[in-house]
């Protein structure tokens, strides 16, 4: 499912103009099809409409939403808190309602007490910073009415393009996006405000979103993980589902490994092999019972020895995917040992948690690579490979994933609230996931999933993307059961083979 940012969106409009449209025609058709939306889902029994339209295009949408419901036989009532419209098509509109229009009161109370659905047209994708003191005081009225809210396109309040909230915000029961999906409609903050969302066609064709500049961002639902995730055949053994390598663990971190180790297994995998320092087998063996057990030279302070790295490359050359990083630690073997792998493996590797730090002194390395390789950093491992601040990053994340896929040609995971994905042409925005991931060890079980989806022969890019989601969604199954407080990578492990039931 694509998403479209604001800029795209006004390059798609522009496009469609150029087609033979007019931009007054596309807010007559953007209003109606609101109007209707908002009358089969809310006004065949209520119908008293309070629109509140802002100033600009968002605005104008409004008014054509007024005259449509006013024409279904609802009472509105058009309030204007900023004033009149500075769009000159708004304005046209705004002109075409003979009666009940609002300009300014400070009565915000009553306009609400008497109405039964509120219209929220005061911002649209334009928006940035925050509510001034007027809008933010009749946001919160709105939000504290208990009325049933319909926000158009975006809430106000909140940014479309990163889904941003710095003051106070509508809160909508829906959100009826116009044209197509944005950003802010799946990226948290800001997607918790918004409700259900609903797309709206105003007659934009395909060609007009693929015509416009940018990046393309899409997102995946359920159905598209289910497309995407491998046949299973009836007649198949363990071979058909391939092997994974995970080189993971330490003596100090043995859980990082079992935690990679079960999320392969347990999202299909025909076999995991588990490599670990033989400092640590006393800690992991009890734990791996349906994995291939490796362990492997140990130095001094129970890390992999950097003398362990020929006998796991010759390993990885029998199997079908490798993941190395989880709880290796960083020192000198293990900094020679990541580069060594990475340098030789000839199927997809996953690069995780401590195996990027140990390349962050050396992150070139990842152009030697000989086969796909997919990078998994959360925010302060990404600064240390990038030398960037984590505040930078976080500031704009796609645009940080995307550069670096680029710059060192392959698939970077940057972890976070709204997981990006990108391959350096492309940008994957993931909707699922609580904060009941926000514990140790999420990580690994990510790590594990993708090594998993990449031995069941899944390319690079769409097992990095049905990873995260699929990671998330478990997460979020498991929250319902349990609590986002209170559940653990454990529980997220437990339930993944209930949730994966979903997909087959």
């Amino acid at each position: 499912m694509n998403l479209v940012t604001s800029k795209k969106m006004l390059a798609a409009e522009t496009k469609a103009v150029e087609r033979g449209a007019t931009f007054a025609g596309l807010m007559e058709r953007a209003g109606t099809e609101s109007a209707r939306i908002i009358y089969e889902n809310f006004c065949k029994d209520k119908r008293n409409v309070l629109i509140i339209s802002g100033k600009g295009k968002n605005g104008g949408d409004g008014f054509v939403i007024s005259r449509r419901l006013t024409e279904l036989g609802c009472n509105t009532l058009v309030l204007l808190p900023c004033g009149k419209p500075i769009d000159e098509i708004s304005l046209n509109n705004l002109n075409m309602l003979d009666e009940g229009i609002i300009y300014e009161t400070d009565d915000y109370a009553n306009l609400i007490k008497y109405s039964d659905v509120i219209v929220d047209c005061l911002f649209g994708t334009g928006f940035k910073g925050s509510l001034d003191e007027k809008c933010a005081a009749l946001a919160k009225a709105v939000n504290s009415s208990g009325k049933t809210v319909v926000s158009i396109d975006i809430p106000s309040g909140a940014v479309c393009d990163t889904a941003e909230i710095t003051g106070e915000v509508i809160e909508a029961d829906m959100t009826i996006a116009i044209s197509a999906l944005k950003p802010i409609h799946i990226m948290k903050p800001a997607c918790r405000v918004c409700g259900k969302v609903v797309a709206a066609d105003i007659g934009i064709e395909d060609e007009d979103f693929e015509s416009g500049d940018g990046i393309p961002f899409f997102t995946l639902t359920d159905d598209g993980i289910k497309d995407m995730l491998p046949f299973r055949p009836t007649v198949s053994n363990k071979g058909t589902f391939g092997n994974a390598l995970c080189i993971c663990g330490s003596k100090n971190m043995p859980g990082a490994a079992k935690i990679a180790a079960q999320g392969a297994m347990k999202s299909g995998a025909g076999l995991v092999t588990l490599a670990f320092p033989d400092a640590a087998y006393n800690a992991i063996a009890p734990a791996v019972t349906e994995q291939v057990m490796l362990p492997c030279r140990s130095d001094s302070s129970g890390t992999f020895s950097a003398k362990a790295a020929n006998s796991l490359i010759e390993k990885a050359d029998k199997c079908s995917s490798v993941l190395i990083g989880c709880g290796i630690g960083v020192n000198d073997d293990t900094e020679e040992l990541a580069e060594k792998i990475i340098e030789s493996a000839k199927i997809p590797l996953v690069i995780d948690a401590d195996a990027l730090n140990c390349i962050s002194v050396n992150v070139g390395i990842l152009k030697e690579a000989k086969a796909p390789v997919i990078v998994t950093p959360h925010p302060g491992e990404m600064s240390r490979l990038t030398g960037k601040s984590v505040s930078d990053i976080l500031a704009d994340p796609d645009e940080t994933a995307l550069e670096f896929s680029k710059k060192y040609s392959c698939i970077t995971v940057l972890k976070g609230a709204n997981t990006a994905v990108s391959d350096g042409t492309k940008i994957y925005i993931n909707p699922t996931g609580n904060s009941g991931l926000a514990k140790g060890g999420s990580g690994d079980l990510l790590s594990g999933i993708m090594v998993s989806l990449l031995a069941q022969g899944m390319e690079p890019f769409e097992a990095a993307c049905a990873a995260v989601y699929i990671h998330g969604g478990c997460a979020d199954f498991t929250s319902r059961l349990l609590s986002e407080r209170g559940m653990t990578v454990s529980d997220i492990i437990a339930c993944l083979p209930s949730y994966l039931k979903k997909f087959e």
